[in-house]
């Protein structure tokens, strides 16, 4: 083997190195950072001392769980909280909730994100594998006075879509393998168990 064929392999072995450890900080780093969620996909202080980065699944029942503890958290310390709600639908699990996620940011572009996902969470049987999942996303929406033709009309603009897939592509960077994951100042916490030590720890610390 000549020498510059040696320089070559070493070449490339070193980049693949080298790549894979960066694809593994990226993975493994709680404090890479993130980029806020749009307006309507925020909750709490604007100002906060403690920021959640919440990966979640709509049709997910630990997902349901972990948002009612989470906006019992709010309602209380919400003057130091920030939630950024992130979407990873498990589209393997539940056939229709990347179909959610883009009604649920069409909502929130009428103003009602929290209220729209708060229905599609309670009705998670009725529509995650339901075919007919529009016929129900149009009950709730009545339900909270949206304008559901608009709300068509936004969910077929790609744009919303690539939007919903940006927060997938993060979560996949940041191995996310469960819903729902937080990240809590930038330390993970899975499931609504860790993610409540976790903010009590801190908030014990700021009070």
């Amino acid at each position: 083997m000549s020498k510059l064929t040696k320089v070559r392999i070493f070449s490339a072995v070193f980049i693949a190195a080298v790549l894979t450890f960066v694809i593994f900080q990226l993975r493994e780093s709680e404090a890479s950072p993130t980029p806020l969620s749009p307006a309507f996909r925020r909750a709490g202080s604007e100002k906060p001392a403690i920021t959640i980065f919440e990966y979640s699944d709509l049709a997910c029942p630990a997902c349901a769980a972990a948002n009612s503890k989470l906006k019992s958290v709010l309602s209380v310390y919400g003057g130091k909280i920030q939630v950024n709600f992130k979407h990873y639908p498990l589209t393997g699990i539940h056939r229709f909730s990347l179909d959610a996620a883009v009604f649920a940011d069409c909502a929130g572009k009428q103003g009602k994100f929290w209220e729209f996902a708060d229905l599609l969470f309670e009705n998670r049987e009725k529509w995650a594998n339901n075919e007919n999942f529009k016929k129900e996303f149009e009950s709730y929406a009545k339900k909270i006075s949206l304008n559901f033709e608009q709300m068509e009309k936004c969910y077929l603009d790609p744009q919303s879509l690539k939007e919903v897939k940006n927060d997938i592509s993060r979560g996949d960077l940041k191995g996310i393998d469960a819903t729902p994951t937080f990240f809590i100042n930038g330390k993970r916490a899975v499931g609504a168990g860790q993610m409540i030590n976790e903010l009590r720890r801190l908030l014990v610390e700021e009070i």
